[in-house]
């Protein structure tokens, strides 16, 4: 079994800081959720790697931000994909994420007998991609959302992949 955790904020939504906190806000980036079917019509299980920043603001509340996650889905039924997880993390800058989003990637692997090396996590920010290469999942870096900031921070764990988008990561792993 393949596995892609997709982070939701940059590499999939236009608001690279999760500002978005209802579900008419929610605007994705345009063949992100074509991508995603793709990636599903290719054999890999999706998972959406979501932080709780709205929640953490007091944007919103829970049903608010499941709302958000449903029309997302919606986006990507429409295209013929689907979405099988949604994994919350802490914001982005908060003390200790990196650790925490290693500790979910690794919890969320076991649970569904998944190597890491047949995971891919696709993120924009350092980071999360730090995360994935401490779990041993394979990091790409997506120049959407704060990528291209991260990608001229120079500071990419070794082996990040960088590819401009998501539609590219789809058409490179679903090919």
């Amino acid at each position: 079994m393949k596995l892609i955790i997709v982070d939701r904020d940059g590499a999939v939504s236009h608001e690279p800081d999760g500002r978005a906190a209802r579900a008419g806000d929610w605007q994705s980036h345009p063949g992100s959720a074509a991508a995603i079917a793709r990636l599903a019509h290719g054999g890999w299980r999706i998972a959406l790697l979501a932080d709780r920043g709205p929640l953490a603001r007091g944007a919103c509340d829970m049903a608010a931000l499941n709302a958000m996650h449903a029309r997302l889905i919606a986006e990507v039924v429409e295209h013929g994909g689907r979405i099988d997880a949604v994994l919350f993390v802490d914001p982005v800058g908060t003390p200790e994420r990196s650790a925490r989003v290693t500790a979910m990637l690794e919890d969320s692997l076991a649970r569904l007998g998944i190597a890491p090396e047949s995971a891919v996590l696709v993120a924009d920010t350092a980071p999360d991609l730090e995360a994935a290469r401490a779990a041993g999942c394979r990091a790409v870096l997506v120049l959407t959302g704060r990528g291209r900031q991260t990608l001229e921070a120079n500071a990419l764990p070794a082996g990040t992949v960088v590819r401009v988008d998501l539609a590219a990561v789809a058409a490179e792993l679903a090919a």
